[in-house]
């Protein structure tokens, strides 16, 4: 229902002479009904001369409290002329003085209604605005019960705000859910629907920002933007806005001179990881873990996406939650996508480093890019359709003759052979596959030669290995490629840790791991053999310290997006340090206690990724 519409129904209640019901205001739970209420609602209320009354129900339990709350917002609301009302109160103690006082030393509310009860108060005046009623312990019956003696025989006016799916869940209402809607008609004469459009309550949530003037004409030059993010979403709960808002605000002066395309990115991408959090796929403990957020960019998805162009499987694959971010949020806004490290832990951990972040600014330059990419990115991708037949051939030559020269990334050749091979199937174009092959063979080559190293890359091919008759031959040579660059690289990380366990540098160990703790390439790229010749040369506190250092690594949440690279390394070292034990003289039994305890935390941390891979 429109808000319009719904202030209009409010305004004709309230001026109607002794009503007989009250009007419940239904939405979902963080919809902003107590903001409207308080905003918008309010106003209506006073303007027809009424005070209003708000109570929260959240967590009252019994009539007789909900009775001291009421006589609580009560008594500072007594005026010099209402008599009534005084009498009544002084019903309670001997004087107003003396009830005035006994409020003020903590007496309970039970002490000060003796004799009296709320409900002799002349409500004439006020407004009663219930909220939270799905979140009252009273069961609903008894609670709509007493209000009717305010409704129905006194006339009052009451609003009360729910979100009614929940009401019926509620523990005290469980016995009479399938009866809500009658009693509910008893005491509600209509129920108005909340469900406004973020566009039209947008102004009323930035209001409070007014005073910053600059800040909130930031707001107001990107609120379209800012709407139709959330709007896609369907984000409908104003928390998560407002939390939104309250992270831009400390971003802003860090921002304020930025090219407006890097402002765009960051109100994306601070919008994005603000609902993931919010909605609890993200926790704080993730500040520093970056998962493949960095990784995601035009090309990734395609990579990903022509593992499968051959498919004709039809039961449904399981994604990787890489995958399934990049389908909720980035489909249609890629353009807009770059992932700022200091905006991912500010939404996590509340902490925003300004100097990071302007650093990230400062190196955000334009993207230079050449002909070659230009011409792939059209062609390989699911769009190739949209291209006219001149464009598909010259484009089709071109980037083949690039791939073959090695222009492109090594791993971008099982992207380019998927899709080549595609064509080739659908008689797109004219070439033996066997020339294929060979050609891109040939570029691969040349293109191995640059070194350009990447391990989350590599493990993405892992992952969507299909066992494509034709594509196989160009992926085998990418992981040798890979494997033999990384083999090359390893020899420093591996020499460096050898040397602390080797000279039972704990200090310098623990500080080496924790630095590299979200390093996905880190143990991958370390030597088995040289790690347990230096495990049989360290001391027993090293093998101990190992043991705490490796369950740190891996505690914390969806692990395995982040280190499922590391499985080959820790089955191999667990392997050979149980023979390196069982060889052992027995009388060393504190260094075999320590090997046992390092190897079933091994054994540990193995399964819990092996668990999550499958």
């Amino acid at each position: 229902m429109k808000t319009t519409h719904i202030e209009k129904i409010i305004d004709t209640y309230l001026k109607k002479e002794k009503t007989q019901s009250a009007i419940l205001i239904n939405g979902v739970w963080g919809s902003g009904k107590t903001f409207y209420l308080k905003s918008q609602l309010k106003e209506i209320i006073e303007k027809n001369n009424l005070k209003i009354m708000y109570i929260s129900l959240n967590g009252i339990s019994s009539i007789e409290s909900l009775e001291h709350k009421l006589f609580l917002h009560f008594i500072p609301k007594l005026g010099k002329n209402q008599n009534d009302l005084v009498k009544s109160i002084t019903n309670i103690s001997t004087n107003l003085a003396n009830a005035t006082t006994k409020l003020f030393f903590r007496t309970e509310a039970t002490d000060l209604l003796k004799g009296s009860t709320v409900k002799s108060f002349n409500f004439k005046k006020f407004c009663i605005c219930l909220d939270d009623l799905e979140r009252c312990k009273i069961p609903v019956d008894e609670l709509f019960g007493y209000l009717s003696e305010f409704t129905e025989h006194k006339h009052t006016k009451c609003i009360v705000l729910a979100d009614e799916e929940k009401i019926k869940k509620q523990k005290s209402n469980k016995k009479i859910a399938l009866k809500y809607d009658k009693i509910k008609e008893k005491v509600i004469s209509r129920v108005l629907n909340y469900d406004p459009k973020l566009s039209s309550i947008f102004p009323n949530l930035i209001q409070k920002y007014k005073s910053k003037t600059v800040f909130y004409k930031f707001l107001e030059q990107n609120k379209s933007l800012i709407i139709s993010i959330f709007k896609e979403q369907k984000v409908k709960n104003l928390r998560n806005i407002i939390f939104y808002l309250d992270i831009l605000e400390a971003i802003h002066p860090n921002i304020k001179i930025a090219d407006q395309k890097y402002v765009q990115e960051i109100l994306f991408i601070t919008a994005v990881f603000s609902i993931e959090f919010k909605n609890g796929n993200l926790t704080s403990k993730d500040n520093n873990d970056f998962k493949e957020f960095k990784e995601i960019n035009k090309d990734w998805y395609s990579r990903i996406v022509s593992n499968f162009l051959g498919n004709n499987n039809d039961e449904p694959r399981k994604k990787s939650s890489s995958e399934i971010f990049y389908e909720k949020y980035l489909t249609k806004r890629i353009d807009q996508y770059y992932f700022y490290p200091s905006i991912y832990q500010f939404v996590l951990s509340g902490f925003l480093d300004s100097k990071k972040l302007k650093e990230e600014l400062k190196n955000r330059e334009p993207e230079k890019v050449s002909e070659e990419i230009i011409s792939f990115r059209k062609l390989l991708n699911y769009k190739f359709r949209e291209l006219n037949d001149d464009e598909f051939e010259s484009s089709s030559k071109y980037v083949l003759e690039k791939a073959e020269e090695g222009f492109y990334w090594m791993y971008d050749y099982k992207q380019i052979a998927n899709f080549y091979y595609h064509f080739i199937d659908k008689k797109l174009i004219d070439i033996p596959k066997k020339d294929l092959e060979t050609k891109l063979l040939k570029g691969l080559k040349i293109s191995a030669k640059r070194k350009e190293f990447h391990l989350a890359t590599f493990e993405t091919l892992k992952h969507f290995n299909t066992p494509d008759p034709d594509t196989k031959k160009i992926l085998n040579k990418i992981f040798e490629f890979h494997i033999k660059i990384q083999s090359e690289k390893n020899t420093e990380t591996s020499k460096q840790i050898s040397k602390l366990i080797s000279n039972n540098d704990i200090v310098e160990l623990a500080v080496l791991f924790s630095k590299e703790k979200f390093n996905k390439a880190f143990l991958p790229l370390v030597n088995v053999s040289s790690f347990i010749k230096a495990i049989k040369k360290s001391e027993n506190k090293m093998i101990f310290t190992l043991c705490e250092i490796f369950k740190d690594r891996y505690d914390y949440n969806n692990v395995i997006d982040f280190m499922k690279g590391d499985l080959d390394f820790l089955n191999n070292i667990t392997e050979k340090i149980e023979y390196y034990k069982s060889n052992l003289n027995p009388d060393e039994r504190v260094r075999v206690l320590n090997l046992n305890e390092f190897i079933d935390a091994l054994k540990e941390i193995i399964k819990k990724l092996s668990l999550e891979v499958k």
